[in-house]
């Protein structure tokens, strides 16, 4: 392939904690990126609210986006940007900002869903817009500041990606995954669920017309693009919704497990589920590339080891903690880790201490048997929405693709295997990122077909293969006793 036949992109992975400006290439080679630019993204106290710093984080991704032309102008063909979900901003009619961005975590949304479910029942609700009851919904958002005077100034909410290509492309355009974050979009089709918006007193036309991931939005004009010639690609706007279009499937008969503070267990669906079970199983129908939804659950993740790891010396690292379960030491306890304990506690080892108290069980013996009953407890809890995605499905699920930071870990992924009983694939880590690669190589005519760049991505990025070995022999007792506590 010569030079010229080579395919250069940029990707903005936005995520809450740090921006990244990627170089994405695909050539002879395969797929590859590199990180050109990366910066710490931090949420900011400023008139009485958590919200983010909108002026630095657009000052550094454009410096990031001097930096890769500075390197590769003559082969950068397009950008795309990709995000957390649910935060907006909003826009007066001159395309300014009305203020800066409030983040998911401030707390104008306590108790906001109590008020909802006095306009429209939880089920209603679920059945209109495919996503389950999360406080940091922008629906909920936007419900604390109905017929406020901030709104009245609003011309224009997007999303956080629709605001950085509107800021690239000067269109204002919201795109459809980032947008089905929000419990505002009709869980069919691309149009918003005007019910929802009556309820909030919301103009459609504040939102715009929705566009499918792929779509090209046109060519890039800040300044800082010089001479560059490059198409705003309107990417899955969604992390998550990236991370999943570049699985390296062969297997149809898959789920994936994202693992992080946050890990997510779901599967990729033609339909949503949006039964009365799947409700209050806490499943969520977010949207994905090809028309497809992503129908998910949220679970607290490695947040839980991040916790107890504070009782540790400094120099103890999670592999250390790891290595602190493989003896022999018996640890009958189990969590569950959707319980409101561990959120957010002030010491994580003291809320598995409550927990283990108010559910009737010892406490362990050492602190080895805390880390063990997390590990345990967050592999147990896969196992269950598995099995409960299967039934919902009416699908066997035989392999389990493995993504996200967690994904590093021999010790955890073999134990997923292990515990969930079927074989696990583990990578790519840096999953969005190559999503948004390939979606834009799809757009461009580089690639063909998603089932093309999710070959490209196995060969490009293969993978490592756990088989289930021999179990513990208390594993199935443990089970049945979380599915117990679960239940309860």
């Amino acid at each position: 392939m010569a030079k010229s036949e080579e395919f250069s992109c940029i990707a903005v992975d936005m995520g809450a904690g740090s921006i990244r400006i990627m170089l994405g290439v695909i050539n002879k080679a395969g797929l590859s990126y590199r990180e050109i630019y990366r910066f710490s993204n931090e949420i900011v106290n400023l008139e009485d609210h958590e919200r983010w710093d909108m002026d630095k984080i657009v000052c550094e991704i454009k410096l990031g986006i001097s930096k890769v032309i500075k390197e590769h102008a003559d082969t950068l063909v397009s950008i795309g940007v990709d995000s957390w979900g649910v935060d907006f901003v909003l826009l007066d009619e001159a395309g300014e900002l009305v203020e800066m961005p409030v983040s998911y975590r401030d707390s104008r949304t306590d108790g906001i869903q109590a008020k909802w479910t006095k306009e429209m029942t939880e089920m209603e609700t679920f059945q209109r817009t495919g996503i389950n009851f999360y406080i940091f919904n922008s629906l909920y958002q936007l419900l604390s500041m109905k017929d406020s005077e901030i709104l009245r100034k609003t011309s224009r909410i997007l999303f956080i990606p629709g605001y950085i290509n509107f800021l690239l492309s000067g269109k204002a355009f919201n795109e459809l995954t980032i947008s089905s974050t929000s419990q505002m979009l009709g869980v069919g089709g691309d149009q918003w669920d005007t019910k929802i918006l009556d309820h909030l007193h919301l103009d459609k036309t504040k939102l715009g017309k929705l566009v499918w991931p792929g779509n090209k939005l046109g060519k890039v004009k800040i300044s800082e693009c010089g001479t560059t010639h490059m198409e705003t690609i309107a990417v899955c706007g969604h992390d998550t919704a990236c991370a999943v279009a570049a699985l390296p499937v062969e297997n149809p008969n898959f789920a994936y497990i994202s693992s992080g503070t946050w890990c997510i267990v779901g599967v990729e669906s033609n339909v949503p589920f949006i039964s009365e079970t799947a409700l209050k199983l806490g499943f969520t129908n977010e949207r994905g590339y090809n028309n497809t939804y992503r129908t998910l659950k949220n679970i607290v993740g490695l947040w839980l080891l991040q916790g107890l790891k504070k009782y540790l010396p400094g120099k103890i690292s999670f592999s250390d903690m790891e290595n602190m379960t493989l003896g022999d030491g018996h640890s009958p306890q189990v969590i569950n880790p959707d319980d409101p304990l561990f959120y957010n506690p002030d010491d994580m080892k003291q809320a598995f201490d409550v927990y283990f108290v108010k559910t009737g069980q010892e406490l362990p013996d050492d602190f080895n048997g805390y880390i063990r009953c997390a590990y345990d407890s967050l592999c147990f809890s896969f196992r269950y929405y598995i099995e409960q995605l299967e039934l919902l499905s009416g699908k066997n699920i035989e392999v389990l693709h493995l993504i996200g930071g967690g994904s590093k870990s021999d010790y955890l992924n073999q134990k997923i295997a292990n515990i969930c009983a079927r074989k696990v694939i583990s990578g790519p880590i840096e999953g969005a990122t190559i999503g948004n690669i390939l979606i834009q190589a799809i757009a461009m005519g580089k690639i063909k077909s998603l089932d093309e760049g999710r070959k490209l991505v196995k060969d490009s990025f293969p993978g490592t293969t756990y088989l289930p070995k021999q179990k513990r022999p208390d594993t199935d007792k443990r089970y049945k006793k979380f599915v117990r506590l679960i239940n309860n």
